[in-house]
């Protein structure tokens, strides 16, 4: 068993009826300021974001160096402007963290 001591935050987004593709743009678009160097997210480590092809669901993969990276980043107001971006696109969320048990992979 591979374990780590990063965490992961896991979000699935229900979009509102229509607004799927303009929320995937925009949290896209977003992802890619947290790899501005100095002025990126401390403690980011990669995010993958993923979208259902049969719904209006997204979901963030996102992963930290530890809990408290992840929560120092939700009190900036970059992330407060980021969210009033995209309030209005979202019907629903629901998030936790997780921490890796196991990864296999076909390399």
């Amino acid at each position: 068993m591979k374990s780590s001591n990063t965490i992961v935050w896991i979000n699935v987004f229900t979009a509102k009826p229509g607004k799927l593709d303009e929320l995937v743009a925009i949290q896209a678009e977003e992802l890619l300021n947290f790899k501005k160097g100095s002025q990126g997210v401390p403690g980011w480590i990669s995010s993958r974001w993923h979208r259902s092809v049969d719904n209006d669901k997204a979901i963030m993969v996102t992963t930290f160096e530890s809990i408290d990276f992840h929560k120092n980043w939700l009190e900036k107001s970059e992330f407060r402007e980021h969210l009033n971006k995209i309030n209005h696109l979202i019907e629903d969320t629901e998030g936790g963290y997780y921490t890796l048990v196991e990864e296999i992979e076909n390399m």
